[in-house]
């Protein structure tokens, strides 16, 4: 008889037990923004529609992103002005410090509404062009990492970064090789089991057909998914599939991928071009800013990060210093550079005669 009842007991119970461990299953949301904010000092500043000083354009960028809500925005060619951009962040208490102008630095910076830890930055082992291609050797490029505490105990691997810019031949050879130093990075130090999210300017379009090679570069050996693909093209990746939408919106230069992790569940809802615009539609860049929306689900509780270290600004001096002897470094790289006239000649012909890539 006290068997039975225990058995009888047991039962009643089993649904009540399901019950609790399906209320222990949380979900959420997550935005992430992206932002090319032009800050490449240029003659005459005039970047998108609106002519501007740089401190201006820094400003006003940084105002319109503070009030964005977003829960983590990166920036992008974020050189000389970002101090003025960083002072109008002012709803944004966790943030990465300038690697320094455009001589020395990286131009990309993070802003969260969460707890930043263990920033790295990394730049690229090939570049290509200080006289052609699209310069990008006048700076040190590559990507910036961080570990976001989404929520207490809850942390997301995030990456923003600035793949080499171009569609000639070299330029593409060097951003094929920025995908597979990215693979390689996320396959050596991020197999700790969480999710994470890789965005910013990767300069590629799936649509170009070019060489890079985003899929068997990067997605493929990290298991990254690319946001536009999943949303607007059915998962298609390969433009030579039949069910491949050429036209389908949002296959832009700058692109947003990720991965769920052990512990965490992520779903794209959107990416869009939100309209970050001055009181009479002005724009301060040539980008459009780039927002995705996540919903994530907890599957499990994560081992606690074996360090958290939060991001400190490198001494004034010595940056100073760094920057002096990297204006010294690119003075040596334009003269170089002048070696480069004859393939700046060939790429100047090639848009004659075939035009910008899509």
């Amino acid at each position: 008889m006290k068997k039975a009842l225990c058995i009888l007991l047991c039962l009643l119970l089993l649904p009540v037990g399901f019950a609790v461990n399906a209320a222990e299953t949380k979900t959420g949301t997550l935005s992430m923004l992206a932002y090319n904010v032009s800050g490449i000092p240029v003659v005459g500043d005039f970047q998108g529609t609106s002519f501007t000083t740089t401190k201006q354009r820094a400003e006003r960028i940084g105002a319109l992103l503070n009030g964005t809500g977003a829960d983590f925005i990166g920036t992008e060619e974020d050189f000389n002005g970002h101090r003025y951009l960083a002072a109008e962040m002012t709803n944004y208490p966790y943030h990465s410090y300038t690697s320094g102008g455009l001589a020395q630095g990286q131009g990309l910076n993070v802003f969260s509404l969460h707890p930043l830890y263990n920033v790295d930055r990394v730049k690229w082992n090939v570049e290509f062009g200080s006289l052609s291609g699209s310069m990008d050797a006048i700076s040190n490029k590559g990507f910036i990492y961080a570990l976001m505490e989404l929520e207490p105990g809850v942390y997301v691997n995030v990456i923003n970064v600035h793949m080499d810019a171009g569609y000639d031949v070299l330029s593409v050879k060097a951003r094929a090789n920025n995908f597979q130093q990215l693979a390689s990075y996320i396959k050596e130090n991020l197999n700790d089991g969480r999710a994470l999210i890789v965005q910013g300017d990767l300069n590629f379009k799936f649509k170009r057909r070019l060489a890079d090679d985003l899929v068997n570069n990067l997605l493929l050996p990290t298991g990254l998914k690319d946001v536009w693909a999943e949303l607007y093209n059915s998962g298609i990746t390969d433009t030579a599939d039949p069910v491949y939408n050429r036209d389908a919106p949002g296959d832009d230069l700058d692109r947003i991928l990720y991965r769920s992790g052990s512990y965490m569940t992520l779903t794209p809802v959107s990416k869009t071009n939100p309209e970050l615009t001055g009181p009479n539609g002005e724009r301060y860049t040539d980008h459009y800013p780039m927002l995705t929306e996540f919903t994530y689900t907890l599957t499990g509780s994560e081992p606690v990060p074996g360090a958290l270290i939060e991001p400190v600004p490198e001494n004034e001096t010595v940056q100073a210093v760094k920057e002096m002897l990297w204006l010294f470094v690119r003075l040596v790289q334009a003269i170089v550079g002048l070696t480069e006239l004859p393939y700046l000649i060939y790429q100047g012909v090639d848009i004659v005669a075939n035009g910008k890539m899509p």
